[in-house]
């Protein structure tokens, strides 16, 4: 059980957006980490949600239910620290649906779950929590235990550690994403950002957190060799980490951050501790703020600005680093990558594959994406 000894904001006044940094401390838990590694976290439920979906369920907080595994618990418990209240399962609709008295609302459950609506039954799921699924489908009577074995398991998050123990001692250091969207008319939070940047109380022992592994996704073995980092938004927290520890080596190598986000002026994490690292001629800095000017730049924009020099540091050995968005991010820079090897490699597009797939196998392209 973890305690937030430290939580604010890295986005300035004006923000768009919600950023944190946010401080555990792991005193007397016998926790080691490497830098590179993660931290799971097990967060609760707003009780907010709960209090909604006990509403929704027309039920008393104090009645007692069992779980999967016949332990039993407090209604109010078990919907706060194990049920997964933000995903509408399957099996949920179709109880919903076949509980359902009015006709209209029954026809379009039951045409979520017939064959070939696969897009339409996960748009469903994406706009609802349990509570306002209920809530629309009051007509279906849902008894609290039903629910309780038809609900997913509350799982664990995991977040990059944005620090080095051998600079913060037995603490791990945050950046955390609050995420807030809309969906069906309804404010949603994250449930673990949520718990992290506002629901969990500072200074008391409630957060509970593991270790998570990098499996490879850390410093060179070798304190000379250059790094490349390549982390936009939330992706930046490891290299927090690994400068950290790499100021404290000898004959630490070059390195070169690639660091993007909205704006400059309000999104610029970490500024001030880059910036220290600049003008002590540590790091260099590569930065890409989309939206400071009409057309829009990425970091894979400036890698290809910077390709001919990229390309120079793989070749002596460098090591790349990227961490952040699967979906998007990473793609757009593997696909920037075998671009300016392809432009500065001198030969055809099979041997920038093959120069990027050494890479790999060297372990000198590492990838922390999710």
């Amino acid at each position: 059980m973890a305690t937030i000894t430290e939580r604010y904001t890295l986005c300035k006044a004006g923000s768009q957006k919600s950023t944190y940094h946010v401080v555990l401390d792991l005193k007397g838990s016998g926790i080691n980490y490497r830098v590179g590694d993660s931290i799971a976290v097990q967060p609760v439920n707003d009780p907010e949600v709960v209090a909604l979906t006990l509403k929704a369920l027309n039920a008393d907080p104090a009645e007692t239910v069992l779980d999967r595994h016949n332990e039993a618990f407090r209604l109010v418990d078990f919907l706060t620290k194990k049920a997964n209240l933000a995903e509408v399962p399957r099996k949920l609709i179709a109880l919903l649906g076949q509980r359902q008295t009015d006709l209209q609302k029954k026809e379009r459950l039951e045409f979520l779950l017939s064959e070939g609506q696969k897009e339409p039954l996960k748009e469903y799921q994406g706009a609802h929590e349990v509570w306002d699924a209920l809530v629309e489908n009051g007509e279906a009577k849902i008894h609290p235990q039903e629910l309780c074995l038809i609900l997913q398991p509350l799982l664990p998050r995991f977040y990059s550690i944005a620090s080095a123990m051998c600079e913060v001692g037995e603490e791990v250091h945050l950046t955390v994403a609050e995420l807030t969207y809309e969906t069906n008319n309804h404010l949603r939070r994250g449930v673990c950002t949520h718990f992290l940047c506002n629901v969990a109380p500072m200074d008391e022992a409630v957060v509970p957190v593991y270790l998570q592994p990098s499996h490879g996704f850390t410093l060179p073995e070798s304190p000379e060799k250059p790094m490349i980092m390549i982390g936009p938004g939330t992706g930046v927290a490891p290299y927090r980490g690994f400068l950290q520890e790499r100021m404290r080596q000898p004959s630490a190598g070059a390195h070169w951050l690639f660091f993007g986000e909205w704006h400059r002026a309000t999104e610029f994490f970490y500024e001030d501790y880059w910036n220290e690292l600049v003008a002590r001629g540590t790091l260099r800095l590569s930065t890409a703020f989309s939206r400071d000017q009409e057309h829009k730049i990425y970091i894979q924009h400036r890698m290809l600005e910077h390709g001919l020099e990229l390309f120079e540091w793989l070749k002596q050995g460098a090591y790349i680093y990227v961490c952040g968005d699967a979906r998007r991010m990473a793609k757009d820079v593997d696909a920037a990558l075998h671009q300016l090897v392809l432009a500065h490699g001198g030969g055809d597009e099979q041997s920038a594959k093959d120069f990027v797939k050494q890479l790999k196998t060297e372990k000198r392209y590492l990838r922390d994406v999710y």
